[in-house]
């Protein structure tokens, strides 16, 4: 990536992306995101602890919910690695194209085939989260080379002055990972690499905090859902916020009332302030990420 901070995001940042067998047929999906406007007629009381925010829940204003369908999303099929993109694409026909929320340049949710990965390609001035679902995650390159993750392992790389490296899967079974990009506010100095081990029990911080320290103003949540148990998500006034259902659908509803919407699995929504209150009916996880 150019290090100039107002340079638009183009295509050809992304070229060294693409494999180097690259199938030539992909198949790519993409429709308007429809977008969800939660009434006040109908009041569903949530029960649960807010990740951030001072608001009282009378003064909470109705939140903005964009619901990311996975028609809407674009998507890539090859022999070896199936991939949907959340916001900016990286890879086939679309690559290049698509919008950011904030400094949240890529949300890529991607599977590999046993025994496949990129070749080695350059970053620089972009911080990198990847988040291993299922299966196991190999890292090569100038940071953490042959480095591997197991599920709901976190690595951070803060490609800072430019770095060499690749992700792909080393065994015979699939792995499905998140990768975030977000746009540094910080530039230069030399890449550094981080890494967090997640537990079972209760939200935790994924990136954002001392440990995994993002060059951008955002917090990225692990949230475990307890089936049954509403999960409170509230969002300060100039915040924002996107919700990923990463292994299971979820129901979202405005904590004040609103029809609410369901997201399948691998649906996202994005979120403007005032609070909602997440559910799921079976014991699943999603991605929060706070952002300005």
């Amino acid at each position: 990536m150019g290090r100039h901070r107002d340079r638009p995001f183009q295509g050809e940042d992304v070229d060294a992306l693409l494999p180097l067998n690259a199938d030539a047929s992909l198949l790519a999906d993409a429709d308007e995101a429809a977008v969800v406007k939660l009434s006040r007629r109908t009041f569903v009381a949530g029960s649960a602890v807010a990740l951030s925010g001072c608001h009282t829940d009378r003064n909470l204003p109705m939140p903005r919910l964009e619901h990311r369908t996975l028609a809407s999303l674009p998507r890539t099929t090859l022999s070896w690695l199936s991939l949907r993109d959340h916001f900016v694409a990286t890879v086939g026909p679309h690559s290049g194209q698509g919008r950011p929320l904030g400094p949240l340049l890529v949300l890529a949710d991607a599977t590999f085939a046993p025994k496949s990965r990129f070749p080695l390609h350059p970053h620089e001035e972009m911080e990198i989260l990847s988040i291993v679902v299922d299966g196991t995650l190999s890292h090569h390159g100038d940071q953490a080379h042959g480095a591997t993750m197991g599920p709901r392992t976190a690595q951070l790389i803060s490609a800072r002055s430019g770095m060499m490296h690749a992700e792909g899967n080393d065994t015979d079974r699939p792995t499905r990972m998140l990768q975030l990009w977000f746009r540094p506010h910080t530039y230069g100095g030399p890449p550094a690499y981080y890494s967090r081990q997640l537990s079972d029990d209760g939200r935790q911080l994924i990136a954002g905090d001392e440990g995994m320290p993002l060059r951008a103003d955002v917090r990225v949540w692990w949230l475990p859902l307890v089936a049954g148990r509403p999960e409170r998500l509230t969002l300060d006034r100039a915040r924002n916020g996107y919700l990923l259902a990463t292994t299971g659908p979820l129901r979202v509803e405005a904590l004040q009332g609103g029809s609410g919407v369901d997201l399948a699995l691998g649906e996202g929504a994005v979120l403007g302030e005032g609070a909602v209150t997440v559910t799921a009916d079976t014991a699943s996880s999603a991605l929060w990420i706070d952002l300005p």
